[in-house]
Order: structure tokens, then sequence, then C-alpha cells
């Protein structure tokens, strides 16, 4: 970039006020005719942590730059049009940051020397100064309130995939459900289905996706489309899980992979077949006794390793039963002491609120509650998603005798279909 070319950039004639025919205010036009370009190589200073602030402010013209602390830690990146060390013009002191060139990067730069020297010259430098800084922060919160209308749009229309009313499923012989999400940021990664595949079979699910806000819910977006498609293509479970695994390694660049816990109820002959991709046991109370973390196998992640097998797994799910489905929101919550709420106290949560458990509503209401009580005001930290069922009634069901139990009976079947 040339001399001569920089001030004819938008971004200099946006931040100086510069009119269509060239005029601008005077202070303004004494500021920038102060101001000279500099050039910075990738990994450079622009200004440094505990430095003197002699070298003044810089609008960055070209590039960008990482804002980092006095470990090295990244604070915020810096683009086109941002402005450095603006209050070292006026203000006292040493730089609080390091900036750095991550590109090769051009300034405009006017040193305090040179400011001060203007400014006590012609008063009003320091006003076009204040004004131009009021303009730009004004910019940026204006900038800020749009990206956050936008981020609750997208928060309203993701939450908008996501089923909300299950009456019509609880019109299936002995069966309630329920879910609910809860996101850490206005988006999230995790997400929850629930839909029949016929007259006689549910499928339900939960699931969460690597990384957080919009990205994760892109992604949500892409898996939970291709779990159904398939589901409802009557395919075994694990032929599912395995179809959507390579789907999502399609063109994955940014490395996301996705959680899951994919079950299908057939409420005629009451066996639950499922796949677990890489995702937290849940938990399952049988015929009224106390929940505990079920016993199944653990396959590996969806979205990272293509041709990858899952095993299709079986377990009776009698009237009597329930079922809780959850992501590590739940047990990984962390209270103000950095603690983890915990696969045991989860555990305890649930057991504490036995008398409500064929009651789906209110049972996942108690849970939510507990984990907020035991967070004390902590921030939470991740999306805390739960899809809860329950099969009220008890006694001998119909099926072969390996998914039929008594009434009273603790023994469960469970098994590897393949």
């Amino acid at each position: 970039m040339m001399d001569s070319e920089w001030k004819q950039l938008k971004i200099i004639k946006d931040f100086f006020q510069v009119q269509e025919d060239g005029g601008m205010p005077e202070g303004s036009r004494m500021l920038l005719e102060a101001m000279e370009l500099k050039h910075f190589a990738k990994g450079q200073d622009i200004v440094s942590e505990g430095a003197a602030p002699e070298d003044g402010m810089y609008i960055i013209l070209e590039g960008s730059a990482h804002v980092l602390a006095g470990n090295g830690a990244l604070i915020n990146e810096l683009t086109t049009g941002d402005v450095v060390g603006e209050l070292a013009l006026i203000k006292d002191g040493v730089r609080k940051a390091t900036v750095r060139a991550a590109t090769e990067a051009a300034c405009a730069n006017i040193s305090r020397t040179l400011f001060l020297e203007i400014a006590n010259a012609n008063p009003k430098v320091y006003g076009a100064l204040l004004e131009l800084l009021y303009t730009k922060t004004t910019m940026m919160v204006t900038e800020r309130e749009r990206l956050k209308s936008e981020i609750e749009i997208a928060s309203r229309i993701q939450t908008g995939f996501l089923p909300k009313s299950f009456g019509r499923f609880c019109e299936l012989p002995h069966m309630k459900i329920t879910a609910r999400m809860k996101p850490a940021k206005g988006v999230g990664g995790d997400f929850y289905d629930v839909f029949l595949i016929d007259a006689d079979r549910l499928c339900f699910l939960v699931a969460d996706v690597s990384g957080k806000g919009v990205p994760a819910a892109l992604f949500m977006t892409l898996a939970k489309t291709h779990i159904k498609n398939y589901m409802m293509l009557d395919m075994p479970v694990a032929e599912v899980a395995e179809l959507v695994n390579n789907r999502l390694n399609e063109d994955n660049e940014e490395e996301l992979f996705v959680t899951a816990f994919l079950c299908v109820l057939d409420t005629r002959i009451n066996r639950l077949t499922y796949v677990n991709a890489g995702h937290n046991k849940p938990f399952i109370s049988r015929n009224g006794a106390p929940f505990r973390m079920m016993d199944c196998k653990v396959d590996f992640v969806l979205g990272v390793m293509e041709e990858m097998a899952y095993r299709e797994q079986a377990a009776d799910f009698m009237p009597g039963d329930c079922l809780c489905l959850y992501t590590d929101g739940v047990t990984e919550a962390f209270d103000i002491d950095g603690e983890m709420f915990s696969d045991e106290g989860m555990e305890e949560a649930l057991n504490r609120h036995m008398a409500e458990a064929m009651e789906p509503e209110i049972f996942i209401e108690h849970l939510y509650d507990e984990v907020e009580r035991f967070a004390r005001g902590a921030d939470q930290s991740d999306d805390i998603t739960v899809v809860y069922v329950a099969r009220p009634g008890e006694g001998v069901c119909a099926g072969n005798d390996k998914n039929t139990r008594l009434e009273g009976e603790k023994t469960t079947w469970e098994t590897d279909c393949r």
C-alpha cells in the first residue's frame, strides 16, 4: 500500500467522517494529515504490554492482529477498521496488552507526542478525537445489538426444530415422554428428537455436538436431519448410525463430531433397541426400583472416522419402567467452587424424586431445579438436555420369553443384537 492510497480507503473516510465532496471537520482533517502509514510483519508487535504509549494510536488498514494477555492468552482478534491504543493519546500509563500482527498488516499511526503538539495548538483536535471515538463506539454497540438480534432469531429457529408437544406419543400403550434443552449460549449444539416410525414404534434420541455456538448449531441441524431421514426408512438402528456417521464425515472441515444415544421402542413387544455412539449412559428404573446407570456398550462418536461399525443393543422396556437420557451438560454442571454435579449426583437427584417418576413433566422439572440449586449461581458452561420416558402400569406383557417380565421381577434382559 502506497502513502498516497491509504487516505482514500473507505475505512478512513468513515472513521474521519469525510464527506463525498472531500470535506470534513477541521479537527478531523488536522488529525488525518498528521497520521502516517506503518507496516508490520506477521508476528511483529504493534504495541507491547507494559511499554510506554508514546507511539500513540493505530488504525488497522490491512491484515489482522491478535490482542494478547501477559501470559500469551488470546483476548481478542482485530481486523480492518479496528483501532489500537486510542486512549494512549490522552491518558498516561503503560500499554495494558500486546497487539501482535497475525498477518502482514498496514496501519495508520499518529504518535502521542505529535497528537499533543497539534492538539495544544488547536483544541478542536481533542474534540475531533473524542467525537471520532464516540462514533466508532456507537457503531460497535449497534453492530453488537444486530448480532445479538440475529443470535436470538437463530435460537428461535433452532428450538423450532425440536419437538415441544408430546401428547400424540403418549397415546401409545403405557407411554409418557417429554424432553427439554437449555442452551448455554443463544444457540447450542445439543439436540433431541421424538417421532413415530409407524403406529407401534417410537424413536427417541439425545445428542451432543462438539463445540458451542452457531457452528455447533448448524452441525446439529445436519445431524438431526440425517438421523430422522434414515430412521424413517425403517432401517436397523446400527445401520442408521453407520450411514449418519459417513454422511457427517463428508466435507467436515471444522472436524466437528456428535455423541448420540439413539433408541427405538417397539410397544407391541416392549423391546428397546439402541445404539450408543460415544454418549453418556442413561439412567433406568425398573418397575419402581431406584434409578441406576444402564449397563450398555459404548461405540465411537459420529463424524470423525468413516466406515465405523456400530453395535445394535436391546433391552426390555416394560410398563413400570422409566428411562432418562441426557447430555453431559447435566453431569458436568459446575458449582461456584468448581465441583461437578457428576454421575453420582444425578443418580441421587433422580432417586430423590421417585414419587413423581411416572409424571415426566414434573420429574424433569425437579432435575433441572436440582442442577440449578447445585450450581449456586455459577454460569452454565454447557447445554443441558434431557429426554425422559416413563411407562406407567406394570404386570405381564406380551412377547417372547426373553423380553417378558412378570410383575415384581427385578431381572432385565439386555443383549448385543449382533
